[in-house]
């Protein structure tokens, strides 16, 4: 039941914020409202703002955009737009049907909690095992000048995004490559920092136990390693009360 609710969770958030967006649109006086494609459009873009208060990521806003026109003009959509749009899909959510990891996204309060957990372990290397679009890669590369960070991504949109936010950023030690998590080698590390999900986490802690050399650190974001208490626990200010879970190798 965990990992169906972990899977379907972002969809279900997607049917109750275009639900609460078209009830919105439905209490509005029919007098300022405008003609069917931009009724369509509002819900999408409310969709989106409810979506994001409801913790979507960024990644889902073409989705909420375009689900209300897609579902009112489904008769003159041309067919060749849903084969298109699920290989859309399967290029960024890659991941969740291969490994069972669904695209989680690390917020920016806790990009400075693990900056901080980086400067108070004088850490030197660091890999981000799926990093998404790049954000932690490219945060941490910049708040620590001397510090080799890199990022695993195999999502081909999502690598290609964060290959050119890594590009734009201009800076030698941000490095994102397209590589399984299971086939880096974790000992070059000194902080191994991981969002995945409840299914891999014995799996990838037992490889990081075999890897990893002593006084590292294997950070895992939200989810705790089955059966094995944490060194440390950070808790991160954030709305969605994120907790890092530290395990000193």
């Amino acid at each position: 039941m965990t990992k169906l609710r972990q899977h379907f969770l972002p969809w279900i958030k997607v049917l109750l914020s275009q639900g609460l967006a078209l009830g919105g649109l439905w209490l509005l006086p029919a007098s300022i409202l405008p003609g069917a494609p931009l009724i369509l459009l509002l819900q999408g873009i409310a969709a989106c703002a409810i979506g994001r208060a409801l913790g979507l990521s960024l990644l889902w806003i073409p989705i909420q955009i375009l689900l209300p026109l897609a579902i009112a003009y489904n008769a003159v959509v041309p067919s060749w737009v849903y084969p298109a749009a699920l290989v859309f899909c399967l290029l960024i959510y890659w991941n969740s049907a291969s490994e069972q990891v669904p695209l989680y996204l690390t917020n920016r309060r806790t990009w400075k909690a693990l900056s901080d957990l980086v400067q108070t372990s004088g850490a030197r290397t660091f890999v981000d095992l799926g990093s998404g679009m790049g954000g932690v890669v490219t945060y941490l590369a910049r708040a620590h000048p001397s510090l080799q960070a890199v990022g695993l991504e195999t999502a081909p949109l999502v690598f290609l995004a964060s290959k050119i936010r890594v590009i734009a950023t201009g800076r030698g030690n941000a490095k994102v490559t397209y590589k399984s998590i299971w086939e880096e080698d974790l000992s070059a590390h000194d902080i191994v920092y991981c969002f995945l999900s409840p299914v891999p986490m014995p799996r990838m802690f037992a490889k990081a136990k075999a890897e990893m050399r002593p006084g590292t650190l294997f950070v895992s974001n939200s989810f705790a390693v089955p059966g094995k208490e944490a060194t440390d626990i950070s808790d991160v200010a954030d709305g969605r009360k994120t907790r890092l879970y530290i395990y000193r190798m």
